[in-house]
């Protein structure tokens, strides 16, 4: 299938994750990016978030931060 000239093919936004982890003393926080393999511990929330927004960069993303129950408390896109 191929597209007319000039339409360009929509890229999806890079989805991140950040949940708690329990059991880790000194990294709470687990970054991971949907369709990948990759986790990524971190202290903070904020540091977790701060490397989502950097490993983003200029692409669109969206993160979706967990409380500990598993609900997600908060969402946002980046353009």
């Amino acid at each position: 299938m191929s597209t007319a000239p000039g339409e360009q093919k929509a890229v999806k936004p890079h989805v991140f994750h950040v949940k708690p982890v329990i059991g880790e003393e000194d990294k709470r926080w687990d970054l991971h990016r949907v369709r990948t393999a990759k986790h990524e511990h971190f202290r903070t929330v904020q540091e977790a978030v701060a490397a989502a927004h950097e490993e983003a960069g200029t692409h669109s993303a969206h993160i979706v931060i967990h409380a500990f129950d598993g609900h997600a408390y908060r969402e946002y896109d980046l353009h």
